[in-house]
């Protein structure tokens, strides 16, 4: 077998190894991760993803020894640093826990998981105080994060709703903003909605059934305003019908009756 077929299919069972650590199945993952290594002992992401599914089983010995022999070759490694240091939390190994966290804030001093670790380990340590100030540094740390993702969030749907006002790049940014509302603040689409009825009403083809499914994704996702946004659908139907043939209506009375058990408005 060639060197670089041999490589090829340490990565493919490698990438198998991990599926199988996101569904949750460790051993079958750290098994495969063990035939990845074996095909390519070069292959390092391995040893690390291997310690990763040995926590998971609490194999903490055999976890820090791959994690310790993948810093060895990348010493920066931030995930493989984290990984070490909640194992020494694990193992009651306190001050070398806590090198690897000063190690870890020394690179990113304002991330809040790092704090709030640090502020751990010192509680076990008994150093209460200055665990109490990790505490609530992390806590404030974590809620300007929180904030700044909120408002990139809403600057994104404000965008979105901006374009749809100008007509510009419609079903890009309906299926845009369909996946938005995949995301953790969907409540924050309610600006594109009054928009995104305009459209049902007043567009035909793919945009009229993109609009019609994010109505019903809306409505799904967000519960509380399932009334609202069909008050907003009765409002526009009514200005709608204004001048339209009786032949129309009816047909948008179909459609709207459909609509209407897709949302689950009683």
């Amino acid at each position: 077998m060639s060197i670089l077929l041999a490589l090829s299919i340490a990565f493919q069972i490698f990438q198998q190894g991990l599926d199988l650590y996101y569904q949750g199945k460790y051993r079958e993952a750290a098994a495969m991760f063990t035939r990845a290594i074996e095909k390519d002992p070069g292959l390092l992401k391995a040893y690390r993803a291997r310690a990763k599914a040995e926590e998971k089983l609490g194999l903490l010995d055999r976890a820090l020894e791959d994690v310790n022999y993948f810093l060895s070759r990348n010493p920066g490694d931030q995930d493989a640093l984290y990984l070490r240091m909640r194992l020494y939390i694990r193992m009651k190994k306190y001050q070398e826990a806590l090198k690897d966290a000063e190690t870890l804030l020394s690179v990113n001093p304002r991330e809040p998981t790092y704090i709030y670790s640090k502020g751990l380990i010192l509680e076990s340590m008994g150093r209460f105080e200055e665990a109490a100030r990790m505490f609530e540094e992390a806590s404030r740390l974590f809620l300007d994060e929180k904030y700044r993702e909120l408002s990139a969030f809403k600057a994104e749907v404000d965008h979105r709703v901006e374009l749809l006002r100008r007509g510009e790049r419609v079903m890009e940014v309906l299926e845009e903003l369909s996946g938005l509302l995949q995301g953790k603040y969907p409540i924050h689409l309610a600006p594109a909605m009054p928009l995104v009825v305009h459209l049902f009403f007043h567009s035909e083809g793919m945009v009229w059934f993109m609009a019609k499914n994010l109505l019903v994704d809306y409505s799904r996702r967000v519960p509380a305003d399932r009334t609202w946004v069909w008050n907003l659908v009765l409002e526009e139907f009514n200005r709608w019908k204004q001048g339209k043939a009786k032949k129309e209506i009816k047909r948008m009375e179909r459609e709207l009756s459909s609509l209407r058990a897709l949302m689950g408005v009683k």
